[in-house]
């Protein structure tokens, strides 16, 4: 073979090779559309049941799993700076015990309300502690579509999950109540009955491109854009009335 014929069939496979890894982007990001896209439409449904059911309601996302799901809240909306995702059901059983050995002087039918679990709250509140204050649960399908899985096991209703079997998976999230960022672990964004919510960034991979999901605190709007921001804080340090803050709100609502 001649010099020229050897670089015709060089270029040859190249090309070939060029087209193939053209084509595995177009499918592998097609499937990081239409997770990015589904994650967009859920985190808005969740914003409308807030307003729809006067309750505060929660995406709650697990970036092991890559599985996310809707959530209802009843009690307390007051979020506390970097909260944990469900109660520690050590602290709060410590916090109980304190707040019964603060009765022991007291009338036997100090806590006797009728409610064991509202008698649990006055124990705790007496302790100073609030783990109690709120809890939120799974939506059921009376609400939000019923939380199961299909003959396969993929998740169906409202909790789902990302076409993690595509190499699709949560990158990084940052929310209002949190000083950092998450990678892995729960955590949940919140949306409120007057339809605003928490200020979130959340950012879905396919290991190459990044597409960003956005929701503003103040109207509740989510937003979904094919890239990465170039600077978070430019999202999450803007107040109620669009200026930048000093320093990230330390509460919510």
């Amino acid at each position: 073979m001649t010099v020229l014929e050897l670089m015709i069939v060089l270029a040859i496979i190249g090309g070939a090779m060029m087209l193939v890894r053209s084509g595995f982007r177009l499918i592998t990001r097609a499937d990081l559309v239409e997770s990015s896209t589904e994650l967009q439409s859920v985190f808005r449904r969740a914003s409308t049941l807030a307003i729809e059911h006067g309750e505060m309601h929660r995406v709650l996302i697990d970036l092991d799993k890559g599985i996310y799901s809707v959530e209802v809240c009843q009690g307390a909306i007051a979020i506390q700076r970097n909260e944990l995702v469900r109660p520690d059901e050590e602290a709060k059983k410590r916090a109980l015990d304190k707040g019964k050995n603060a009765f022991a002087n007291m009338p036997q039918d100090a806590l006797q309300v009728g409610d064991p679990e509202e008698a649990a709250k006055r124990a705790t509140a007496v302790a100073g502690h609030h783990v109690a204050d709120r809890t939120c649960v799974t939506a059921s399908d009376s609400i939000t579509g019923a939380a199961e899985t299909d003959a396969k096991g993929k998740t169906k209703g409202w909790v789902r999950s990302l076409r993690t079997d595509k190499g699709i998976k949560f990158k990084e999230i940052w929310v209002q109540h949190r000083d950092e960022s998450a990678t892995k672990g729960q955590v949940a964004v919140y949306f409120f009955p007057n339809g605003s919510s928490e200020k979130s960034v959340i950012e879905v991979t396919d290991g190459t491109d990044i597409f960003t999901v956005l929701v503003y605190g103040l109207t509740g709007r989510v937003e979904l854009r094919d890239s990465v921001l170039k600077d978070v804080n430019e999202h999450m340090m803007r107040n109620a009335m669009g200026d930048k803050d000093a320093k990230q709100e330390s509460d919510t609502r």
